[in-house]
């Protein structure tokens, strides 16, 4: 069997049944930290996966996955990118019938229990609109940058670390589109639990999927581009951070249409897509899309 079916394989089935056992113990009934833990160790299980795979290959652990720290520009493109996309599914979001804008926080705040929405609503009261959206920005960008591309590492070790070595034979578009799949499939016990859908979870797995195919291609190149899976989970790490800025100032819509997650986050990232193909085809003239990883990293 091949190394990236063993992967695929395993990562799924020992993450699907962590989750199962989880869930029948409360987790699905769990909110705040209890859930933020669960949901954070999780992220780690595909780099468990491709260590312990490595070791049963007799490979030396963490050996030929790209894990270089060695800087350069696309260590910043993959910081940047996310933030662009976020407000771009945010304005993207106010083209579709009944969502407006709201600086008044309304969209935040009624998603909130009660109790959660009046603390909120008095925390929120402290800063101007603007300050606060600079706050939130800046934090974004540090988490991005540090706790948030750690456990992202978690991730983006297996799926643009192991397995994007383990088909390297394979075009970047083809390993993207792969990637992309098993990678959302991967959510679906989170998402079946509330996790970025939880007005709509049973639609909420295929938009999960549709998400993961949209940001694979980017994430690929910026691996690619850096020799680096580093910039995979800054890029990640990034995305989660800053993704509540696309819906932060919405009302009106539902979680399948508005910010990154839902359908205007899908058309920002299309648009994304489309910059990095064009940027790869005729400023840097690479064609990496249409060659093989192996040709290219």
């Amino acid at each position: 069997m091949k190394k990236s079916v063993q992967f695929i394989i395993l990562t799924c089935a020992l993450s699907w049944a962590i989750a199962g056992i989880a869930i029948l113990l409360g987790l699905h009934q769990a909110k705040g930290l209890v859930y933020t833990v669960f949901a954070s160790t999780y992220m780690l299980l595909p780099a468990a996966c491709a260590i312990i795979l490595q070791v049963i290959h007799k490979e030396k652990p963490f050996s030929n996955l790209h894990i270089s720290v060695r800087g350069n520009k696309w260590f910043l493109v993959a910081g940047i990118v996310p933030i662009l996309y976020s407000f771009m599914a945010l304005g993207i979001s106010l083209l579709f019938p009944g969502v407006s804008f709201s600086p008044s926080y309304d969209g935040l705040l009624s998603s909130l229990p009660p109790e959660q929405a009046e603390l909120a609503k008095q925390q929120l009261s402290k800063f101007p609109p603007l300050i606060f959206l600079l706050i939130q920005l800046g934090s974004a960008i540090i988490a991005g940058y540090t706790i948030n591309a750690l456990f992202a590492f978690g991730e983006e070790l297996g799926w643009r670390g192991y397995l994007l070595r383990e088909l390297q034979h394979q075009k970047t578009g083809t390993v993207s589109l792969i990637t992309g799949i098993i990678w959302g499939l991967w959510h679906f016990p989170l998402i079946l639990i509330g996790h970025n859908y939880p007005q709509h979870p049973i639609a909420g797995v295929g938009m999960m999927i549709v998400l993961c195919i949209l940001l694979s291609p980017m994430m690929t190149y910026v691996v690619i581009k850096s020799k680096s899976v580093i910039t995979a989970a800054i890029f990640h790490g990034t995305n989660n951070a800053i993704a509540g800025i696309s819906i932060l100032y919405l009302v009106g819509g539902n979680d399948l249409i508005n910010g990154v997650t839902g359908v205007a986050g899908f058309i920002a990232l299309l648009l994304a897509n489309l910059g990095f193909y064009l940027y790869d085809k005729y400023v840097s003239k690479e064609n990496i899309f249409s060659k093989r990883i192996g040709d290219c990293l």
